[in-house]
């Protein structure tokens, strides 16, 4: 079975990395087109330039010096083959087009997806034989929301697997009793709590698995101790400014708690419910959804030793995790596997020969194989952000006032400013109390500063800090009066950060025409769904009506009108 075992696995292991790296470069040179990355992005560059608090911490910051440390590899080489003659070479490249640094940042990103995977299977073999490692790592290595998932620059992906790795040397420390297992599990759930806070809820695990009925109270009370000290210290060396600017990261972590608390833009209910019904059926296919209730049913009710710190992490994690009412998809990716694994045993059990297991396995792994190869197929094809950006480059005279109306920034196409547009957004953001540091610096290239440029006004309901590039009152009159002649709405009625002004729409189409329409979809009338508070403009269902990424953008012309 040895080397029928490898190479299943060498082919699983090899499935998994092409979903995982196929449409990894999507939405780029737009930098906007998954929430979170440009904040880690920008927050690992600083720390390499030299500022090692990130002063940022709504997650913890392990990711960010890997980051750094990946993006200062990326420099060395760079240096030495002659591509970045300075540092200066290096800031002007991340300044016109960052795509590469994000196209690392995803790389790693997938790779740390693709290894979870290996680390699964070494954990079902522990648990349940080969048979069972290799149905979890099938499940895993095509489970849709963590192929999915393992295309962005986040911390979701490597906290899930730091903690993958901790309970693969717990499973080796009950097997041996090996103290150096011990510490390196005590170890990886500390970094993985460092990634994201939320992983600290599988503690539990490892302190169950280090405590030994055999031993006395006070020989367990000092294992204990110790395992918690482990921890703890690879947090902090993960997350060291936890400590060293604690006012920041509790007004932060405070934030994080009271948002978590309340929901996000939408009351969707509580967690638990939203999860169950929603997340991951949609997230693992129903088939494998199904196999792995089935699987912790199995483990409740017939477990063996090593299987219950495992339910008592899932329990835990679920009961926790669920019991707010924000909602992401993403906030169940640390039960994915673990899920999978539960699966994987009940494929086994019920498959009872080779050839069962085989069949059974891919019947249940059909529907979420499908979803991630289509998902992936779509991230391949170029978002409408980036058409649209394309038009306007192509169209639009350089330094035309143009019009971003009317909802969130995720949905417009990234469009670069003027050299007077830049100037007004570096006095504005430092009367803010801004540094405005990227600002100063574009300005500071000079003849060197890419185009073309425009002088972009932002249409919105709110502008707390005054900015005046921002309109809080944009009539289509003021408009017109302001020579503000190009204007750019985008839809996307399923999600919260892309609905129309419908009043301002049916005005403005009384004084402007429609030049271009980029349209998504293949079939509007379809159902789809969307996660619906994440601002990721490719749904979890009804993939076959979209042909591309992105929301609908309409691009408008003001006529010649005189007021």
């Amino acid at each position: 079975m040895g080397g029928r075992a490898a190479w299943l696995l060498a082919a699983i292991l090899s499935v998994g990395l092409v979903l995982r790296v196929w449409g990894l470069a999507f939405g780029l040179p737009n930098i906007y087109c998954r929430p979170d990355e440009s904040t880690l992005v920008h927050r690992a560059l600083a720390i390499g330039a030299g500022d090692p608090n990130p002063h940022f911490f709504n997650y913890p910051s392990l990711h960010f010096y890997l980051l750094a440390a990946v993006y200062g590899a990326y420099y060395i080489a760079g240096f030495m083959g002659g591509v970045f003659e300075s540092t200066a070479i290096f800031e002007a490249q991340f300044l016109t087009d960052p795509s590469v640094f994000y196209l690392i940042g995803r790389g790693l990103g997938a790779l740390m997806g693709i290894a979870s995977v290996g680390v699964l299977y070494s954990i079902g073999t522990r648990l349940g034989g080969v048979w069972v490692g290799l149905a979890s790592a099938l499940f895993l290595s095509c489970c849709f929301l963590h192929v999915r998932d393992s295309h962005f620059l986040t911390v979701d992906i490597p906290a899930t697997f730091y903690l993958l790795v901790s309970i693969l040397f717990s499973l080796r420390y009950l097997e041996g009793r090996a103290v150096r297992d011990l510490i390196v599990c005590a170890i990886f759930l500390g970094l993985s709590a460092s990634t994201k806070y939320n992983l600290g809820l599988f503690a539990g695990v490892v302190l169950i698995v280090a405590y030994q009925e055999k031993d006395s109270l006070r020989a367990n009370g000092g294992r204990l101790c110790w395992v918690v000290g482990v921890m703890a210290a690879a947090f902090i060396a993960g997350s060291p400014y936890v400590l060293l600017d604690f006012a920041t990261f509790w007004r932060d972590l405070s934030y994080e708690r009271l948002h978590f608390a309340r929901g996000h833009e939408a009351d969707l209910g509580r967690g638990w419910w939203y999860h169950l019904g929603f997340t991951l059926p949609l997230g693992l296919g129903w088939p494998l959804f199904v196999a792995a209730l089935a699987g912790i049913g199995r483990w409740i009710w017939r477990p063996r030793g090593a299987e219950w710190p495992l339910l008592l992490g899932v329990i835990v994690y679920f009961a926790v995790a669920g019991s707010g009412k924000a909602v992401f998809m993403r906030y169940m990716l640390p039960l994915l596997p673990l899920l999978c694994l539960a699966a994987g045993g009940v494929v086994v059990a019920l498959g009872r020969s080779a050839w069962g297991v085989v069949v059974l396995a891919l019947l249940v792994v059909a529907p979420t194989v499908w979803s991630s190869w289509h998902h992936s197929i779509l991230l391949a094809q170029t978002d409408t952000r980036v058409l649209a950006a394309r038009w306007i480059e192509q169209q639009v005279p350089e330094g035309s006032r143009v019009g971003l109306c009317c909802a969130s920034d995720y949905g417009y196409p990234q469009l670069r400013l003027d050299r007077p547009a830049l100037e007004m957004r570096l006095a504005g953001l430092r009367n803010a109390g801004f540094a405005a540091r990227r600002q100063q610096r574009l300005l500071a290239m000079g003849e060197a500063l890419p185009g073309p440029g425009y002088e972009l006004i932002e249409l919105r309901a709110a502008n707390p800090s005054s900015f005046p590039w921002i309109w809080t009152i944009y009539g289509v009159e003021r408009l017109l009066r302001e020579h503000v002649t190009w204007i750019v709405v985008h839809e996307s009625p399923d999600l919260l950060y892309s609905r129309l002004d419908s009043s301002f729409i049916a005005a403005l189409e009384q004084v402007a025409e429609r030049q271009v329409l980029f349209d998504p979809l293949l079939d509007a009338q379809s159902r789809r769904l969307y996660d619906p508070i994440d601002a990721f403009y490719l749904p979890v269902s009804g993939l076959a009506s979209i042909e591309r990424p992105g929301p609908r953008i309409a691009i408008y012309r003001m006529r010649e009108l005189h007021l």
